[in-house]
């Protein structure tokens, strides 16, 4: 196995080739330079992280499943954004195998990236402390509050659209509590608060960077957000960079579920896989259909 160095030197030839391919127009790779920003971006921070720890967290024998169920992941917000028409496509390959491809590969960063860079926020900000947080009291209505701002965003896209990003923490943390994984309901409760601030972290971070990335980049997305089409930083409105600090919670939130299954060796595991395989195989027709504008 390649050691953690290496994989430093990787991430840093990786990531020149992609603005290399991208300023000379080379086809199809000037296609996947958000791709290659990316892979290289979790490459040097799974390298970095591994160099104090003596362990990969995403690259090692979980990697396949992980990219896998991190594509079906992000294409539920996809089917989401069929209702809601907040963003949309352009530049794409024609190629379908190449298109499916970016999408696969794109998709399948979200979870490592956000999770990664919230392990290194956590290792930089330390624990917090802070008071006590009486769970209990909320645990009845968390998961029926979190469905329900599901369906009425899907009710009421134009007005509610935001609550996209809020929902799924809601639901997935408290199943995480009430299994006995890793959770923000259980730090709270004990008074650390310092993988919740470190998730918060993680989603800005991430999102000032899927940002500027897709910026640059010649296949991209566009932002249609109602109310908020001007003050845009890079195609982002400004207020919708609030949405990356949730979104940072609730990316968290999944990774824990998925290593307290994995770790429990659940067969609900590889059914996640299985799940996220056939979702991605209905989203992606559905993306060229209703969000790519050709």
């Amino acid at each position: 196995m390649l050691k953690p160095f290496s994989f430093l030197i990787l991430s840093i030839l990786l990531h020149f080739a992609g603005y290399y391919t991208l300023v000379k127009r080379i086809e199809p790779f000037q296609y996947f330079f958000y791709v290659t920003s990316w892979w290289s971006y979790i490459v040097l921070l799974d390298a970095t992280l591994a160099l104090k720890r003596r362990r990969f967290s995403v690259l090692n024998k979980h990697i396949v499943p992980l990219i896998i169920i991190s594509c079906g992941f992000w294409c539920f917000f996809e089917l989401m954004n069929v209702r809601l028409q907040n963003w949309y496509y352009i530049n794409l390959p024609v190629n379908t195998i190449q298109r499916y491809g970016g999408y696969f590969l794109a998709y399948g960063t979200v979870v490592p990236a956000i999770c990664l860079t919230e392990e290194l926020a956590y290792i930089l900000i330390g624990e917090i402390n802070v008071k006590p947080f009486r769970v209990e009291r909320h645990l009845s209505y968390a998961i029926p509050l979190g469905i329900s701002i599901l369906l009425l965003t899907l009710i009421f896209p134009r007005y509610l659209f935001a609550c996209t990003w809020i929902f799924a923490v809601l639901i997935i943390d408290t199943i995480n509590y009430t299994r006995g994984y890793r959770s923000f309901m259980a730090d709270l409760k004990r008074g650390f608060a310092g993988h919740f601030v470190g998730a918060v972290i993680a989603g800005l971070v991430c999102g000032i960077l899927w940002e500027m990335w897709n910026y640059l980049s010649i296949s991209k997305w566009m932002y249609s957000v109602p109310f908020f089409e001007k003050g845009k930083i890079f195609e982002m409105p400004l207020p919708g960079y609030l949405g990356f600090l949730a979104f940072g919670l609730e990316t968290v939130a999944f990774f824990n579920l998925l290593n307290g299954l994995r770790t429990s060796k659940r067969p609900v595991y590889v059914m996640f896989v299985i799940a996220a395989i056939l979702l991605s195989a209905v989203t992606f027709p559905l993306i060229d259909r209703w969000t790519v504008r050709w």
